[in-house]
């Protein structure tokens, strides 16, 4: 099998729409609200994007790194970070290595490195081979496609709690 095999058009298109929505959301934001903590153990706005920049970091990492071509089907473990990363309900320990320092951020800042992670991702998702399986201490044996699945769904997890902050702070302040 061939990366030529694999259809990535819509996977792209949802990433690239996912990450408008996150970037949008952010910019949206005010000075103000991105540092603020809307409810006790929450992270703030600026942490939750920055964790999403870092994870993006370590992911074009993963994407850079030298694999050996699957013998299964590359699109395996789909289903099940879809599951994992879609279930609302479930709260998870993010790894430490991507955990946000606990700051005060600058809006532009935060917006700016958002943007160059994605930027990253997309240059290398066009010069990887997607099929290829590495091995991550996080995931195990996971192929470079569901890598970008789990970018997929991770944002888009995060891009409803990012939502949710949003909407905790509006209605404290009022």
């Amino acid at each position: 099998m061939t990366t030529d095999t694999i259809n990535t058009t819509e996977l792209f298109l949802s990433l690239d729409k996912t990450w408008t929505e996150l970037v949008q959301m952010i910019s949206s934001t005010s000075d103000e609200v991105i540092n603020a903590v809307p409810f006790e153990g929450s992270w703030t706005a600026a942490q939750l994007v920055t964790h999403v920049t870092k994870s993006n970091n370590a992911i074009i990492q993963g994407l850079d790194m030298e694999g050996k071509l699957a013998e299964r089907n590359p699109e395996d473990g789909v289903p099940n970070l879809k599951k994992i990363f879609l279930d609302f309900d479930t709260k998870f320990q993010s790894p430490q290595f991507i955990v946000p320092e606990n700051r005060n951020y600058d809006k532009h800042e935060v917006i700016t490195v958002l943007r160059g992670s994605i930027d990253r991702l997309k240059d290398a998702r066009k010069k990887t081979n997607l099929i290829e399986i590495i091995n991550l201490p996080v995931f195990g044996e996971i192929t470079k496609l569901e890598l970008l699945h789990f970018v997929l769904y991770h944002t888009q997890r995060h891009n409803h709690q990012l939502e949710g902050i949003i909407n905790a702070l509006k209605r404290n302040r009022h």
